[in-house]
């Protein structure tokens, strides 16, 4: 082991050595996706992104990250479909955090993607950089103008950023944006262009993340064992299916509630109680929610 990296993993060591183990640990479940994943079961409609979303609430989830669909199972960027979607959820849910995508689909103009934030969920999005995306190297644009736009919109509307981060120097931008606009910093690895998904890389990443500010990381590969790495280091999580494919070689994951079991398990496993929705506004610093 080279000095720098013993030294990265000492400093990961104490910081998990400095977390609770009763420290609560909030769970994302992202239902949906802005890419179709061939999982036969990832929701393509928006019904189904709601029953989804419902499911994996009442399973345990304290966030549901959000891409809307429309009824006919088109990817949409309208008002009118995120609507629709938080409304029929806090109809059908006591209680969970929205975080809705101002990513949306690759390739959709800024103006699109951003219509997600005027139907007002408790946190949205913000990528923190631009990539070349996935196997087909799509563009994945996020200029720091944007960056700018889009906190600067969320602030003006109580909305707290999730800042996405698929590589170090992301996150780097991250821990910027958030000095003056505190939110969560998340880590994704495993999407080709970006980031590896690697015990190193979640140890790195979380170095770099202000004191005090909430961070999680999701790795596409690898998904549950480096989702226990991050809960020890103090992390918080996220599954669901629009980050999993299999839960076993050739065995698709049934559902987004299915994933969240699985991870709560983990969680609990590890001595990490699933944060409450309650529980994760007061780490994210946001008020109670209304009754």
């Amino acid at each position: 082991m080279s000095f720098r990296a013993g030294a990265l993993a000492a400093r990961a060591f104490a910081r998990s050595a400095a977390v609770r183990s009763e420290e609560p640990a909030i769970l994302t479940c992202a239902v949906s996706g802005g890419l179709a994943t061939g999982n036969p079961n990832q929701p393509a409609t928006r019904d189904e992104v709601i029953a989804a979303a419902v499911a994996a609430a009442r399973a345990g989830a304290s966030i549901v990250h959000v891409h809307a669909r429309s009824p006919s199972g088109e990817m949409t960027h309208t008002l009118e479909d995120y609507v629709a979607i938080k409304q029929a959820i806090g109809e059908q849910v006591e209680d969970v955090l929205l975080n809705f995508t101002t990513g949306g689909q690759l390739g959709a103009p800024a103006e699109a993607s951003r219509r997600s934030l005027a139907a007002r969920p408790e946190l949205a999005t913000v990528t923190c950089g631009s990539m070349n995306f996935g196997p087909g190297g799509e563009l994945l644009i996020s200029p720091p103008s944007l960056m700018r736009e889009l906190v600067e919109e969320m602030s003006s509307g109580s909305i707290v950023p999730e800042y996405e981060c698929f590589d170090i120097g992301m996150a780097l931008t991250a821990a910027e944006l958030a000095s003056n606009a505190p939110g969560m910093i998340h880590m994704l690895l495993g999407v080709v262009g970006g980031a590896p998904a690697s015990a190193g890389v979640i140890s790195q990443f979380c170095e770099l993340v202000p004191a005090g500010m909430p961070w999680a990381a999701t790795s596409i590969a690898r998904h549950f064992p480096l989702m226990a790495i991050t809960l020890a280091l103090g992390g918080h999580i996220r599954t669901g299916l629009e980050d999993v494919v299999y839960v076993a070689p050739g065995e698709y994951a049934d559902s987004n509630a299915q994933l969240v079991t699985r991870a709560s398990g983990l969680c609990a496993a590890i001595g990490r109680p699933v944060a409450t929705p309650a529980q994760a506004r007061e780490i994210l610093g946001m008020p109670a929610a209304a009754r």
